[in-house]
């Protein structure tokens, strides 16, 4: 299965060791900026055609662009979720039994996962450094977990 968060932070760390912006990127595929960032960030894929444009330009294989030859193992440090069902780790986080650096593990979420931690900071039930997660969050997360909400004329 492909694992787009890992897709995400291949065409992230290829692109920044062409010392490439998004944007210069974005130009070289003809695509938007924004498409290359929910790419980066692990919320959507490349087609075919931009994975072939995308391997020529890295000079990789799309094995390697997909992340497909990696061995994942359980005893991998960094997972949350290696004792323990999902379900129960991100419950865990939101009722503050388990505390964790969200900058530093959000990448590890599933997109409905993210947005229950990213609820959860909303509610003031748990607590981030918003300056250092900022950086990891989607257009539309961004929006969700900063943005006012306007009611009767009343920014709340």
């Amino acid at each position: 299965m492909i694992d787009s968060i890992k897709v995400g932070l291949r065409i992230t760390k290829f692109r920044k060791d062409l010392e490439l912006t998004q944007d210069d990127l974005a130009n070289r595929l003809n695509i938007t900026r924004q498409a290359l960032s929910k790419w980066e960030n692990g919320t959507s894929l490349p087609s075919i055609e931009l994975l072939i444009d995308l391997c020529k330009l890295f000079e990789t294989n799309v094995e390697d662009l997909l992340c497909l030859n990696e061995i994942t193992t359980i005893e991998d440090e960094n997972n949350l979720f290696k004792e323990h069902s999902r379900t129960y780790i991100i419950n865990q986080i939101i009722k503050g039994k388990l505390q964790v650096n969200i900058p530093d593990v959000l990448y590890q979420f599933s997109p409905h996962e993210r947005m229950q931690i990213l609820k959860a900071i909303k509610d003031k039930k748990i607590t981030c450094n918003l300056f250092d997660l900022k950086v990891h969050l989607t257009q539309s997360e961004h929006k969700f977990l900063f943005n006012k909400i306007k009611q009767g004329g009343v920014i709340l």
